[in-house]
């Protein structure tokens, strides 16, 4: 029994022994800990502002033993130059552990109620100063990142509903990831990826890689044009110039001038320029309706300070319908076909109408051309037909030709039209506002106008021309003209 008290009596001294010790371990700790307290508020709002290279106030501030950490809140970021706080946080909250703050590591950082609000020479100004505790996580959910322009242009404003960077400040990556409101076009977009290790020399040779997608874009905002628009892709670089490869898909693409809608779908790859957001297309694969083309190009900004789209177009083989339809006010194109063309799109901002600030040059050809408006059609076909035959000829010819949009007229040079049986060679103007033509040429027979009776062209003008030449019977090339409009064509002698 006596064995039992002192073996009680020794397990209770060794007991107390352990309490002893760890309580002076603790006070001992808890000296050191609060000697060296690296979140204390001296500490926290100097970090702040070497790494942002503001003034930082706090509204208040508490520091936070269980879990290790602070909570500042009303947190302010100033520069003496900038009419408004540049940042300002509602309530940050910073969370580490003991191991962590041994490495000089903070656990997270939670950035509630954040707003951005900069210039880009604010951005320029930002260098981060001195040591720093590594971050391994920032959270900033529904912040908001905005771009102040100058009066009266709106700010560009950015709503953050997820973000997130892990390894900030440390020598490895940082990897990031985020979920955002485009504002334009606006849309959806959702991106992740890593930069770094950070340059601090040279900010915008720091490497960066990712993917992103982009969905329910509205095209509606670039005057002219409509439709939804969805993206994806890989990005990668530095921030100076950031390569991307990826496709886009617009279901709907409309001509809001006319109306009219055509699927289009992209695979592409350009470089970004984030200094300015100029954008070079590499090479784009595009489907446009049932034509495929090659485009590469730059969307940027001129001498004049205006953004503006320079395009090179490349179709080998195509349908002319799909080419023309956006463009038209007819619910049917004028002409079906192949067609293959060379062409080269300048489409410059503002409000003007899309289709008469539009400038554009092409070199064209169109096989086996036929008019789609029944009337039109039946009545060159009619036209054409030999005499005594019961089912008028299909008239059916090659076009070939070099034309300008400008204003919403197509100005052409020259304009080649060619059967079996005839040529002739046009120049002139077709508007694609009211779809007035006004074109002047030369037909050319295989033999005299007078004698022609075969379907084609020439049997078009021989009819309307015929009372010209009874006397004239062995001429072969003759001055001819196109007026009237799509739906009204007129056929005549160039007097």
């Amino acid at each position: 029994m006596a064995t039992d008290e002192q073996h009680r009596s020794r397990t209770k001294k060794i007991l107390l022994i352990a309490i002893v010790i760890v309580l002076v371990l603790l006070i001992c700790g808890g000296a050191v800990l609060h000697h060296y307290w690296p979140l204390t508020e001296a500490a926290v709002r100097s970090d702040l502002a070497n790494d942002t290279s503001a003034h930082v106030r706090f509204g208040s501030f508490q520091d936070t033993y269980f879990p290790l950490g602070c909570v500042a809140e009303n947190v302010v970021f100033e520069r003496a130059n900038s009419p408004a706080p540049i940042i300002t946080i509602r309530r940050l909250v910073i969370r580490s552990y003991l191991s962590g703050m041994l490495r000089n590591h903070v656990n997270v950082v939670r950035a509630e109620g954040m707003h951005i609000l900069v210039t880009g020479s604010d951005l320029e100004q930002t260098r981060a100063r001195g040591q720093h505790s590594v971050v391994d996580r920032l959270v900033a959910n529904d912040a908001i990142f905005e771009i102040r322009r100058a009066h009266p242009e709106p700010n560009v404003r950015f709503v953050f509903h997820k973000f997130m960077m892990k390894n900030l400040g440390g020598s490895d990556p940082v990897s990031f990831s985020a979920v955002l409101d485009n504002p334009y076009p606006a849309g959806e977009l959702t991106i992740s990826g890593q930069f770094g290790p950070f340059n601090s020399a040279h900010p915008e040779n720091t490497t960066v890689s990712g993917k992103y997608s982009f969905e329910n874009a509205d095209m509606s905002v670039f005057d002219g044009v409509a439709g939804t628009l969805s993206s994806s892709g890989n990005f990668n670089g530095a921030f100076k110039q950031i390569d991307i490869e990826g496709s886009t898909e617009i279901p709907e693409f409309e001509i809001t001038k006319t109306q009219h809608r055509l699927p289009l779908e992209t695979r592409f790859s350009a470089s970004v320029d984030s200094r300015n957001g100029n954008l070079v297309l590499h090479q784009v694969k595009a489907k446009f309706g049932r034509n495929d083309i090659l485009a590469q190009g730059t969307i940027g900004r001129g001498a004049n300070g205006k953004r503006s789209a320079h395009i090179d177009l490349r179709c080998q083989r195509g349908r002319i319908e799909d080419v023309f339809y956006p463009f038209i006010h007819s619910p049917r194109s004028p002409l079906t076909g192949e067609v293959a063309f060379t062409m080269k799109v300048t489409a410059p901002s503002g409000h003007e109408p899309f289709l008469e600030k539009l400038d554009l040059s092409s070199d064209f050809q169109i096989h086996r051309a036929r008019f789609t408006h029944s009337k039109t059609q039946e009545s060159l076909n009619k036209i054409a037909e030999n005499p005594g035959q019961k089912t008028p000829n299909e008239t059916l010819s090659d076009f070939q030709g070099s034309v300008n949009l400008n204003a919403g007229v197509a100005h052409f040079s020259w304009l080649s039209i060619h059967d079996q049986g005839a040529s002739a060679v046009f120049h002139g103007d077709y508007n694609l506002i009211d779809e007035k033509v006004r074109m002047f040429g030369n037909l050319k027979t295989a033999t005299s106008l007078a004698k022609t009776s075969k379907g084609g062209i020439s049997a078009v003008f021989a009819k309307v021309l015929e009372p010209f030449f009874k006397k004239r019977p062995h001429v072969t090339v003759v001055p001819v003209k196109i007026g009237g409009t799509y739906t009204r064509p007129s056929f005549g002698l160039n007097m």
